[in-house]
């Protein structure tokens, strides 16, 4: 029996496949600090970035530090600011068919809840998304300290929703070893491949989805 299932939210729910984003790694330049040392730098900020232990603006401003220049603020915020609007265009572009299958569980008594990792400007937009009244819960990396494979960010989420892991099955691409982290922590999984294609390396037990309608004949099935 599913009696709940729990979302990832970048390349399950919505793609950037279609876009170009501007990564956070790649901003060396725009900043006026050495490529490489930046990257460098950011890919140790990053982590504390999406457990919420310091803003993405405060990060920048502290690999400006550490790299020897003091940054111009108004900067930081344009590109905090950029990376905000960036991502809240995506959640404009939500597949209907996703939505119509959303409401079908919804409808079936499924409890829905989005789990990601993220920084705070990725989901600001999240409640004008059209799929947003469809979940139960909403449980983010940088709100609750905890990302993905971690457990307690999928313990967090079946708390929020009243199930237990048994119930619940994680539904994901396939990225920070989510689903296997998922199943560590007690709950089933199932691999999101509509948006990148299958992912090598996971056990056989995982299913592999290709479509929304195959979560409806999961859910179906039990």
């Amino acid at each position: 029996m599913v009696a709940a299932l729990l979302f990832d939210l970048f390349e399950t729910l919505i793609t950037e496949r279609h876009a170009t984003p501007t990564r956070a790694s790649a901003l060396g330049e725009r900043l006026a600090l050495d490529k490489v040392a930046f990257r460098t730098a950011w890919k140790r900020q990053r982590a504390r970035v999406v457990c919420g232990k310091l803003s993405f603006a405060d990060a920048l401003l502290e690999i400006g530090e550490l790299l020897g220049r003091r940054l111009d603020s108004q900067l930081v915020c344009r590109l905090s600011d950029e990376r905000r609007l960036e991502k809240a265009a995506l959640f404009q572009r939500f597949d209907p068919i996703a939505l119509g299958v959303l409401r079908q569980l919804r409808d079936r008594g499924c409890k829905i809840a989005v789990v990601s990792n993220c920084f705070a400007e990725d989901v600001d937009a999240w409640p004008t998304c059209s799929a947003a009244v469809c979940f139960d819960a909403s449980v983010f990396s940088f709100e609750v300290g905890s990302a993905k494979p971690e457990p307690h960010i999928y313990l967090e989420a079946t708390r929020r929703l009243r199930v237990e892991g048994p119930v619940a099955m994680y539904i994901g691409d396939g990225g920070d070893d989510e689903l296997l982290g998922a199943e560590r922590a007690g709950l089933r999984a199932a691999q999101a491949a509509w948006f990148r294609g299958e992912r090598g390396g996971l056990p056989p037990r995982i299913p592999r989805l290709l479509s929304w309608s195959a979560v409806l004949q999961l859910v179906t099935a039990g």
